[in-house]
């Protein structure tokens, strides 16, 4: 197998995806402990039970919480358990109007960080989890550890790259989605997370990175783990 391809140089006007609005959700707006504003949409049911931070991939490369990942994944959970899911799609800082400027998955932390925050003081009652995509998986992680009160984590295709740095580990249920043929993580390099973490790894066969023709498959996948009372 050819050696998994490096990230590209990053475009100077990357192409973002469409806005995307969620029935129910609303507009929300919170600040990390660092003063960044970040700017988010949120769907809170008085009776969630659970309540899952979704982290979007590379801002440098169009990432933004309007993502068809964390879009398809925020439906999934709203058509499959409405009055007992909630969930809040953060776009980090400096993507969208949300405050700062990127900076390498480092800061971002602060920004998922306060968004559990967020997240608990909006459905106290929830257990409080977290899914991210790519970069974003990266950021969820180490995010997740620094906090230490997390019920779940979902990892959507990340990289070992993204996680060599990593202090610290997540001591809960954790889930590793993968793409079969992700240009960014072989098989046999996702394995090698999966060990470190000590995470199972589902395949996506025949996907690539962006799961294009996937996605619904992606989001029942996330679904299953991180909603395990409404499976299948």
């Amino acid at each position: 197998m050819p050696p998994s391809a490096e990230l590209p140089p990053p475009p100077e006007h990357p192409e973002l995806p469409p806005d995307i609005r969620i029935p129910g959700e609303e507009e929300i707006a919170f600040r990390t402990e660092d003063g960044v504003l970040i700017e988010a949409r949120g769907y809170f049911p008085a009776t969630a039970e659970r309540a899952i931070a979704l982290c979007h991939p590379h801002p440098l490369y169009g990432g933004t919480f309007n993502n068809a990942i964390v879009v398809s994944v925020a439906k999934g959970m709203l058509e499959r358990a409405p009055a007992t899911v909630a969930w809040l799609r953060l776009n980090f800082r400096g993507v969208g109007r949300s405050e700062g400027r990127y900076d390498a998955a480092t800061r971002e932390v602060l920004d998922v960080l306060a968004a559990f925050a967020e997240i608990r003081y909006r459905s106290p009652e929830a257990k409080v989890e977290v899914m991210g995509y790519s970069f974003g998986a990266g950021v969820a992680y180490r995010a997740a550890v620094r906090d230490g009160g997390l019920d779940r984590v979902c990892l959507v295709a990340p990289t070992l790259r993204m996680m060599r740095d990593q202090v610290g580990k997540y001591m809960g249920p954790l889930q590793i989605v993968a793409a079969s043929n992700d240009e960014f993580a072989s098989v046999e390099e996702t394995a090698e997370l999966g060990r470190k973490l000590e995470a199972p790894v589902h395949v996506i066969d025949g996907a690539d990175h962006l799961f294009v023709r996937h996605r619904r498959e992606v989001a029942g996948v996330v679904a299953r783990f991180l909603v395990p009372e409404i499976a299948p």
